[in-house]
């Protein structure tokens, strides 16, 4: 389903990402990329991967099953990306990092700077050790 794409072709560094939920809580990803494509139709498309802590995933999808993208491209380029297609690795080892790609389902959501500042203070971020199913020995 093709959706605005405010971008040129390309792939895009994302400098800060999270998974989040309805009630902020979240999960980090990192080394993320925002791949901007062209179908042989030539309508353009967006797809991207970073990876993520699978068990800090799970944890967070065990009391929510609906969870919103957050990314920071670079001052002036944050966005929401609403219920995102999710496709991730089935390990659960409580340090495994795997990736996850993902698509959308909707137009992404511009942010402001400001209202992505305040989006993310306010979040609560599930890290290894916190108490969420996820134990830090062998760090």
């Amino acid at each position: 389903m093709p959706h605005r794409v405010p971008f040129k072709e390309g792939a895009y560094i994302i400098d800060q990402a999270y998974l989040v939920t309805p009630r902020n809580r979240s999960v980090p990803l990192t080394e993320g990329v925002l791949e901007v494509y062209k179908d042989p139709a030539g309508e353009k498309h967006v797809r991207g991967r970073a990876f993520v802590n699978n068990a800090l995933m799970v944890a967070l999808l065990e009391d929510e099953e609906s969870l919103d993208l957050l990314m920071d491209l670079g001052p002036g380029f944050r966005y929401r990306l609403p219920h995102p297609i999710l496709q991730a690795g089935k390990v659960f080892e409580p340090h495994t990092w795997s990736i996850v790609h993902f698509a959308p389902s909707q137009d992404l959501v511009p942010l402001t700077d400001p209202d992505y500042e305040k989006i993310t203070a306010g979040l609560a971020v599930l890290r290894p050790g916190d108490g969420h199913g996820v134990d830090s020995h062998g760090d």
